[in-house]
């Protein structure tokens, strides 16, 4: 007869999880926590067993990690350990898959702390967190144990501090989104070199996939084509970005298009007017106001906007659309956004203000510009 125990519960939180449904692209974490627990049970036994070199042939036979359920609560899976034919399995070994949990969460929350790692992991469980997580983004955590007091919080900062104690380069890698120009491409090296909008030049591989939009992107260089990277790229200990190891999808942008926009102004310096007047913009808001442009504004059927920056650090949409020109003036701060409008033949003049912190605000600023577009 078989007998069950349960592993862990780990509590996905974001706002993917919402509706307690699990991403595809996140069920490699499965694999790789089952991976850490046998690595993890390896080393008790060997620990346990000092006399033994090596781990019995046999060590896993009659052992089964699998999920028995996706509960609500956010997104709450339940990875039990299944022993079968439990005579087979020495209880001995059975009780090393059973200890395996506590300590892996463990190292989770002293990352979580910031507390040292040295001693807490052996290298083939540290090695393991380069591939667990991933695929999370900036708002989402795990959560091992008691989702509400739990200090077992795996997130892309824990994530971070456990690679890099796993790295004699200090180094880690991440996922990450990438806009600029593509300035080298070497086809029998398969590496490209990406210049972003802040100056920096980073190198990276690419596979035969990619090869025809990078090589596009290149050739309409002097044409100031842009390109989007969706990578895995290395960073060091201060977040500096390294290199590119490989790029998971890319895709060439419009002239117009804002989230590289906004990226090339969070690189204007303070006095980029007149080297004393105008200020630099606020990186943070800027990647905010991307990303809900990117979120809210119909660009299926409408048509993008330039971006300009203001002398008192803000941003400025323009539009001309059918004889009217339209400007969004955007306060970065409040998140609030004067919408002024003008006929240039009979100068009748509209006016409004937005929330862009609402979806309210967005579907207002998207009816007002159908409207002038027809």
């Amino acid at each position: 007869m078989d007998n069950t125990y349960e592993l862990f519960s780990p509590c996905y939180k974001g706002k993917r999880f919402e509706s307690h449904r699990f991403p595809v692209e996140l069920a490699e974490d499965l694999l790789i926590l089952k991976k850490m627990t046998i690595e993890m049970a390896k080393d008790i036994y060997l620990k346990e067993n000092p006399n033994r070199k090596r781990i019995p042939k046999n060590f896993t036979n009659g052992i089964s990690i699998e999920l028995e359920n996706i509960e609500s609560g956010s997104t709450v899976l339940r990875l039990v350990l299944i022993t079968i034919l439990t005579t087979l399995v020495p209880d001995g070994n059975q009780q090393c898959f059973m200890r395996a949990p506590e300590k892996i969460i463990k190292v989770i929350e002293a990352a979580h702390l910031d507390k040292e790692l040295k001693g807490l992991v052996p290298a083939a469980v540290l090695d393991c967190f380069s591939l667990f997580g991933n695929n999370l983004q900036d708002d989402e955590q795990i959560i091992f144990g008691d989702k509400e007091i739990s200090q077992a919080i795996y997130n892309k900062e824990s994530r971070k501090r456990l690679l890099l104690a796993a790295s004699k380069s200090r180094q880690y890698t991440d996922q990450c989104e990438l806009r600029g120009k593509i300035i080298a491409l070497d086809k029998d090296r398969k590496t490209f070199e990406i210049q972003l909008f802040n100056g920096q030049k980073i190198k990276g591989k690419y596979n035969i996939s990619d090869l025809e939009t990078l090589q596009e992107a290149f050739v309409n260089l002097e044409k100031n084509q842009k390109i989007w990277l969706k990578a895995v790229a290395v960073f060091n200990a201060d977040d500096k970005l390294q290199n590119i190891e490989t790029i998971e999808e890319s895709s060439l942008l419009e002239l117009l298009d804002v989230q590289a926009r906004l990226e090339e102004l969070a690189a204007l310096p303070d006095g980029w007017l007149d080297g004393e007047q105008g200020g630099s913009l606020d990186s943070k808001a800027l990647k905010w106001l991307g990303t809900t442009f990117e979120n809210s504004f119909n660009s299926e059927k409408l048509p993008l906007p330039a971006a300009f920056p203001t002398p008192d650090g803000n941003v400025q949409f323009e539009w001309s659309l059918n004889e009217n020109e339209i400007t969004l003036e955007v306060d970065l701060i409040t998140k609030k956004a004067a919408f002024y409008a003008i006929n240039t033949n009979n100068h009748e003049e509209e006016t409004a203000e937005l929330d862009l912190n609402s979806s309210d605000g967005w579907n207002n600023l998207n009816h007002r510009i159908q409207a002038f577009h027809g």
